[in-house]
């Protein structure tokens, strides 16, 4: 009996040892479809000194919102979004969503800047934004300007924005929003623009 154990524990660890040397990490990595140059930019989030340096180029990343942005982002982190139009920013949190982030105004003066640019009242119309991952690093991004839905309640305001990246999708309809594509791509192509008078 404890032969035949010892020889089924043999096999299972053989087997193994096959399979990661066929299958090792990077094909169960959730990074494995970003590019070198996108993981450089990202892995540079928190180093101060690049932040500074005026050397370094100011990058609009070409990602995907499943299994890339969404990780990026995950729930509960604060980011700045940056209104392409105004050139006007405001901090928000995600609070939640799975097809597309779900953000609020992280407080009440981010509030009031989004007032600002939606000066006309909120809208469902979609707006072409920055998000804003360091100095270096951004995502082009598409916000619906209507609050909805559930809220943290951080501001007087009750609702939450949607905010779409490339292929994400609605929450309603499953679908991605044709709309909010092309905005996203707006946004990619004036981003661009912007940041190069900024840096």
């Amino acid at each position: 009996m404890k032969q035949t154990t010892l020889i089924y524990i043999m096999i299972f660890l053989l087997v193994t040892a096959i399979f990661s040397c066929l299958l090792p990490y990077p094909i169960f990595s959730n990074y494995n479809n970003i590019t070198e140059k996108n993981a450089y930019d990202i892995n540079n989030y928190n180093e101060i000194e690049m932040h500074s340096s005026a050397t370094q180029n100011a990058t609009i990343l070409d990602l995907q919102w499943l299994n890339e942005i969404d990780l990026l982002l995950p729930i509960n982190s604060e980011f700045e979004i940056i209104d392409i139009e105004t050139e006007e920013s405001f901090q928000v949190i995600r609070i939640g969503g799975k097809n597309h982030a779900d953000v609020e105004p992280k407080n009440q003066e981010d509030l009031e800047t989004m007032r600002e640019i939606y000066q006309n009242g909120w809208s469902w119309t979609r707006r072409p934004v920055l998000v804003k991952l360091n100095e270096n690093a951004f995502l082009p991004a598409s916000l619906a300007g209507y609050p909805h839905g559930y809220t943290e309640n951080n501001t007087d305001l009750t609702g939450h924005f949607c905010l779409h990246f490339k292929n994400s999708k609605t929450h309603g309809t499953n679908r991605i929003d044709d709309e909010h594509q092309k905005q996203i791509s707006h946004a990619e192509e004036l981003g661009k623009d912007l940041l190069n008078k900024e840096h």
